[in-house]
């Protein structure tokens, strides 16, 4: 497989890429573009998706076997902002039974700070969270990403 294809498919690997623009690029490759229109073509989906998303960063939850793509999760960090204070107030309607008996296992929803966590998320984070590779017997090696970008 040639290197353009292949970096087209970690780009969607990634998220950089949808599969559908991903398969239009592989489809100007195979028609016999050259790859300075396929880099063109490339370059343009990106300034199309940095205008729509306003450059928007994103969590990401990549789970990586040897054989397969386990898990694939970007998760737009306004979105995390957003869901932090939805999180908030719908606490508000856990009954009061159901608290104590959460207080009673040592879990105060009170001390949880919901918006902190997705404002330090926002904020602070950037680049690599957690990186860890396993042996598993069946499925080989599996790696597992979480990353800010």
């Amino acid at each position: 497989m040639s290197s353009e294809k292949m970096k087209i498919l970690e780009m969607i690997q990634e998220g950089k890429l949808t599969a559908a623009e991903g398969m239009d690029l592989l489809k100007a490759i195979e028609e016999g573009n050259s790859h300075k229109e396929a880099s063109q073509i490339s370059e343009n989906m990106f300034i199309k998706k940095d205008i729509l998303s306003g450059g928007e960063r994103f969590f990401r939850v990549r789970v990586v076997g040897e054989k397969t793509l386990k898990v694939n999760v970007n998760v737009p960090l306004s979105l995390i902002h957003s869901a932090s204070k939805l999180v908030v107030y719908a606490m508000s309607f856990i009954p009061a039974d159901k608290r104590a008996e959460l207080e009673m296992k040592g879990l105060d929803l009170h001390d949880i700070d919901v918006e902190g966590l997705a404002r330090i998320i926002e904020e602070s984070l950037d680049g690599k969270i957690v990186d860890v590779e396993v042996a598993d017997p069946v499925e080989g090696r599996i790696k597992v990403e979480v990353y800010v970008d």
